[in-house]
């Protein structure tokens, strides 16, 4: 990407004194705000940006590219794949309103009797479900993306659910998709926890960042997914409810302490692969500044964490 040609100018972003902490700030959001004119150019380019370039109703637009930020902060200098990673991220954003609004998703069953197969499912979407094709012929890891929109797919089928047994049946399955190419050992430890809680991991889905990255580690991503899911869940869940996004009963929410232990899980192996201070570090410390509605006991978690790592 040449950095020259990418305009920082137009709105400021409100995020932008917390994007000053990290180094090369700028550069990063050229990358990032490259990668959101590379996706408005794939919805043009498939007659979809007519359905507009953002669909959801919970969060505003800024925070995507917020959240596109948060996953260049691992590239470093790597400016071409900070870009991807944010093409990636606005990407994921607008397809997964039609895996879990119910105003959006087209055909329901059809989603459901697909659930199995998740290229199936994003052909028999149309023209919708060629985003996910386009996110896939994108990263150098499409394998990694194709698990990504699995994970989204059965994020929303949980959440429109009616009834508690199918829900509590998707839950279960959830976690077969979500641990596939996982560690037994850790799948072992993962299955200790509220099905509930790790089910939120649907929204972390870390795979998307590394599918954009030189190696790919689904063992790393899914320890990642542990201790971000909370993040993503609270930020949103409140508003998720109140819109019918959201089909839990009280019974059957996450709970708290579980998320506290499925971040603990995840910490324990990754306080021993990065240093305090290294860049994954640091996206830990920005993700618990930035990110709303954080549980004060979350935070304290994220702290542990960075702090703690040798």
């Amino acid at each position: 990407m040449d950095l020259d040609k990418v305009s920082t100018n137009g709105a400021r972003s409100q995020f932008e004194p917390l994007y000053q902490k990290i180094p090369h700030w700028r550069e990063m959001l050229a990358a990032v705000k490259a990668g959101e004119a590379e996706f408005r150019d794939t919805l043009a380019r498939t007659g979809l940006l007519e359905m507009g370039a953002f669909a959801s109703a919970v969060h505003p637009y800024d925070d995507i590219q917020l959240h596109a930020f948060i996953l260049g902060i691992v590239s470093d200098d790597r400016w071409e794949e900070i870009q991807a990673k944010s093409y990636l991220t606005y990407a994921s954003h607008w397809i997964d309103d039609f895996f879990d609004s119910p105003d959006k998703v087209q055909d329901p069953a059809q989603l459901l009797a697909d659930r199995n197969d998740i290229r199936k499912a994003l052909a028999n979407m149309g023209e919708i479900g060629q985003v996910g094709f386009a996110m896939a012929d994108r990263v150098p890891h499409p394998e990694a993306i194709y698990k990504t929109l699995h994970r989204m797919l059965y994020g929303g089928l949980v959440q429109r659910a009616p009834l508690h047994a199918d829900r509590q049946a998707l839950v279960e399955e959830y976690l077969h998709v979500a641990t596939r190419f996982v560690n037994p050992e850790l799948v072992t430890e993962i299955r200790t926890l509220q099905p509930e809680a790790y089910w939120t991991t649907n929204k972390s889905v870390l795979e998307i960042s590394n599918a954009a990255e030189k190696e790919l580690d689904f063992n790393a991503a899914e320890l990642w997914n542990l201790v971000y899911a909370p993040a993503l869940y609270y930020q949103d869940v409140v508003e998720e409810r109140a819109r019918g996004e959201l089909s839990f009963g009280d019974d059957e929410m996450p709970k708290l302490r579980e998320m506290v232990r499925m971040v603990r899980l995840g910490a324990k192996y990754l306080s021993r692969q990065y240093a305090a201070g290294s860049a994954h570090m640091r996206q830990l410390e920005f993700v618990g500044q930035s990110i709303p509605n954080l549980p004060a006991e979350i935070v304290t978690e994220y702290r542990a964490l960075y702090e703690s790592a040798p």
